[in-house]
């Protein structure tokens, strides 16, 4: 993958824009604005149980669980261990979350990224230390779509009385597969583990596209930005043998 060459200037404009909490307070502004704006926080997910019907406000739930997300987002690309916390606890909510919205493969994928991030996160407290690319980042990815592939064809087929929506079985299963590896790369710290995770921003934005998750929409659309400061802090940092 191509190395970015910049001036320390601009590589010290980068990593004081990476470290920043006003990007932060951006993330967040961007995905209320456009959750609110569009009408997503009205919402709900219409169940009955018991004989008795129920509304869960699942725009306000999304809204929420997206701010959790950013924030351990932006942690992690500070290299902070706790947003890689924040991340396992926040798995379990996005998944319900996106089973309700139509993703049936939920239900098998985000127990492997629950327990991935909860790895990253006990590989993180023992050691920091920022790889170049090696044949484990290639297997890991190779590996996390063949997981995704598999795991998702079972779900579509068992937990759905209809016949497969290949499309959305694509749409759901290559950002699964691509979130798996990419999760796996990040427990060894890979500065161009960023890229892959910039593939997989862009194929969550189709995704909830087509689940018209809007906030999800706004936060992946800024992590994807998020994503190339991610690369270029790292990448230098691991050059000059910054660990932290």
């Amino acid at each position: 993958m191509a190395i970015l060459t910049l001036s320390e200037r601009n590589l010290k404009t980068i990593k004081s824009i990476t470290n920043s909490n006003y990007l932060d307070v951006i993330g967040l502004i961007i995905v209320l604005t456009a959750s609110f704006t569009l009408g997503y926080h009205n919402t709900e997910y219409k169940f009955s149980f018991q004989g008795k019907n129920y509304i869960f406000l699942l725009g306000y739930v999304s809204i929420l669980n997206t701010g959790f997300s950013m924030m351990g987002n932006r942690l992690v690309t500070k290299k902070n261990n706790i947003g890689n916390l924040i991340t396992t606890c926040n798995t379990f909510l996005s998944g319900s979350i996106d089973y309700l919205l139509g993703n049936k493969g939920a239900i098998l994928t985000y127990p492997i990224s629950f327990i991935a991030n909860f790895l990253v996160f006990r590989a993180w407290s023992k050691s920091r230390v920022l790889r170049a690319i090696d044949f484990i980042f290639y297997r890991n990815i190779v590996l996390g779509l063949l997981v995704s592939l598999v795991l998702n064809y079972i779900a579509f087929t068992t937990f759905s009385d209809k016949a497969i929506d290949w499309k959305l079985f694509f749409a759901v299963a290559i950002p699964a597969g691509i979130t798996f590896g990419g999760t796996f790369n990040t427990a060894r710290m890979y500065p161009d583990n960023w890229f892959i995770w910039q593939l997989y921003n862009l194929t969550k934005i189709i995704q909830n596209l087509m689940l018209l998750n809007i906030a999800n929409t706004a936060k992946y659309t800024f992590y994807f930005f998020n994503a190339i400061i991610g690369y270029i802090t790292w990448n230098d940092d691991r050059k000059k043998g910054n660990l932290k």
